[in-house]
């Protein structure tokens, strides 16, 4: 027979803590998931992005703001979305955006409405979208923990600005210096969806693998 009681916790729960949480999850996710994907067509012969048994680098992109173009999306989605019934009006939604915006905008407003109806998320948080936690900081904490995972060579992390046309270092000797950026996929990090890239680097001393 037992008679331990069941632990109380030391605190309150902290939703911030809580949101971290789940953001390094996802990211963690992502990145394993990435690197698998690419193990299994190098593994067929197919063609590949970068060699996962190879010497490489994770280059992560990290937003401060969202892109003012989602902004009157969220206000349509808003005006569309039944708090009650849990249910975006699409047709309605759907003659309100200008057919040039189309390709633009409905991946945006369907992760909006995954979101609403199907994950169930506060409509105050998706709407507001505003972290509880500070992402930089997270992420300077994490990345030695993903670098260890993914055996990177080296991990960068670049805060984007100027819709994705500079970048600042964060992380290493040269931290905080404003650099051009090139790569496209930056132009996808949002704030709490940070995008990445794989590459092959030079060994010290070697070549480039």
């Amino acid at each position: 027979m037992q008679n331990e009681l069941f632990p109380e916790p030391s605190a309150p729960f902290s939703p911030a803590l809580g949101a971290a949480l789940e953001y390094v999850r996802s990211l963690s996710g992502r990145v394993t998931s990435t690197e698998a994907a690419q193990l299994k067509k190098l593994n067929k012969g197919k063609k590949i992005i970068f060699d996962p048994k190879k010497p490489k680098k994770l280059t992560v992109f990290v937003a401060r703001t969202f892109p003012e173009w989602q902004d009157k999306y969220v206000e349509l989605v808003r005006e569309h979305f039944d708090a009650m019934e849990v249910t975006v009006d699409d047709k309605k939604l759907l003659t309100q955006v200008p057919k040039p915006e189309m390709k633009k905008a409905m991946p945006f407003i369907q992760h909006l409405k995954s979101r609403l109806v199907f994950d169930k998320e506060s409509p105050d948080v998706v709407f507001n979208r505003k972290l509880g936690f500070d992402e930089v900081e997270t992420l300077k904490e994490v990345l030695p923990a993903i670098k260890r995972t993914t055996g990177c060579q080296v991990i960068e992390l670049l805060v984007v600005q100027d819709a994705g046309k500079k970048v600042v270092l964060v992380l290493g000797e040269n931290a905080g210096k404003v650099l051009d950026n090139s790569n496209p996929i930056a132009e996808s990090a949002v704030p709490g969806a940070p995008s990445f890239a794989f590459e092959n680097v030079e060994e010290e001393g070697g070549v480039k693998a």
